[in-house]
């Protein structure tokens, strides 16, 4: 997988802006609350988000992308439960 740009500008600016404001707010709970385990939480979170805005890359997208490129459709058995649960309605079998 290359790490080329995989998201829009405005899905960019968006994560820019969305990680910078988790990245304030969890910065204003951490110096109030140091030891602020949702503090540190919104730290590393808006870090990511605003990181995957800078440089326009996601990696989750990039894996799905990846994943459905080849092929993979998930278990069988799953596969098989949701097309009769689409169908006719879900039905418990033992």
């Amino acid at each position: 997988m290359s790490q080329t740009q995989n998201i829009s500008t405005r899905n960019a600016l968006c994560r820019l802006t969305l990680g910078f404001s988790m990245l304030a707010c969890g910065t204003a709970k951490l110096s109030r609350n140091p030891y602020s385990t949702k503090g540190m939480v919104f730290v590393a979170l808006g870090a990511m988000k605003a990181a995957e805005g800078t440089v326009k890359y996601c990696p989750v997208k990039a894996m799905l992308q990846y994943n459905g490129m080849k092929g993979h459709t998930g278990d069988a058995k799953i596969g098989k439960m949701m097309k009769e649960f689409t169908q006719e309605g879900m039905t418990i079998t033992t």
